[in-house]
C-alpha cells in the first residue's frame, strides 16, 4: 500500500488511520521519506551519561527532508507505529538528525509504502534487557 501525507498532516496517526481503512492490522513500513514542517525524535544535544540506557530526552528539528522505516503492529484495535527517521535540517547545510520519531508533521508531502505482514503475528513487549522499551516480536502459537 502506498501512502501520500498533506501539508499539516500528523504523520503517525495519518498512518494508522490509513491502515485502518485498509484493513492491514500490521506491516512493514519499506520507506518513508519527504519533507517534515517538524519532527520531534529521541535524541540529545548533549552526551549521554551512560551510553547503555536509552535516551529520555528528545529534539525537535523544523523544515527537514528524511527518509526512514519502521513497523506497524495493531491489538484490539490500536494502531502502534514504530518510525526511525534520519532528516536533513534545511537551515544548517542538511546537518542531519537520527532517531525513533515520536512526533512528525508532513511540510510538501510524506510519502509511505507498506508492506502488509499476514504472518506471524507481529508484537511489542518489553524483554529481558531492554530497559521496559517494547521490541518488536511475533506472537507465539500453538500449532
Amino acid at each position: 500500500m502506498a501512502v501520500l501525507l498533506d501539508p499539516g498532516d500528523d504523520i503517525i496517526p495519518s498512518i494508522s488511520a490509513a491502515c485502518e481503512r485498509a484493513n492491514i492490522e500490521q506491516g512493514v513500513i519499506v520507506t518513508f521519506s519527504g519533507a517534515f514542517r517538524s519532527v520531534e525524535l529521541i535524541a540529545s544535544h548533549t552526551p549521554a551519561a551512560d551510553p547503555e540506557l536509552p535516551l529520555a530526552d528528545s529534539v525537535v528539528v523544523a523544515y527537514t527532508e528524511g527518509i526512514g522505516s519502521g513497523t506497524i503492529t495493531s491489538r484490539d484495535g490500536e494502531y502502534a507505529v514504530h518510525l526511525h527517521v534520519v532528516a536533513g535540517e534545511k537551515d544548517a547545510a542538511a546537518a542531519a538528525y537520527a532517531g525513533h520519531l515520536l512526533r512528525g508533521t508532513a511540510h510538501y508531502t510524506v510519502e509511505v509504502v507498506i508492506d502488509e505482514v499476514l504472518l506471524p503475528r507481529l508484537e511489542r513487549s518489553p524483554r529481558a534487557g531492554t530497559y521496559g522499551i517494547p521490541t518488536l516480536g511475533f506472537e507465539q502459537t500453538n500449532d
